[in-house]
């Protein structure tokens, strides 16, 4: 069973095999420390932050 992603307003996880989705690129500036947060403890290091 897949995880709650954090910040699931901007990642979605798939339950088949629990791949994360990018939903929003460019999510709005209340968001970006949670989407920090979320590659911060991202266990396979696969998300990366832009800014």
């Amino acid at each position: 069973m897949a995880q709650h992603p954090v910040a699931h307003e901007v990642f979605d996880q798939r339950d088949a095999d629990g791949v994360v989705v990018l939903l929003d690129a460019e999510p709005p500036a209340g968001q970006h420390d949670t989407v920090r947060e979320a590659a911060a403890i991202c266990p396979a290091a696969v998300i990366e932050v832009h800014a």
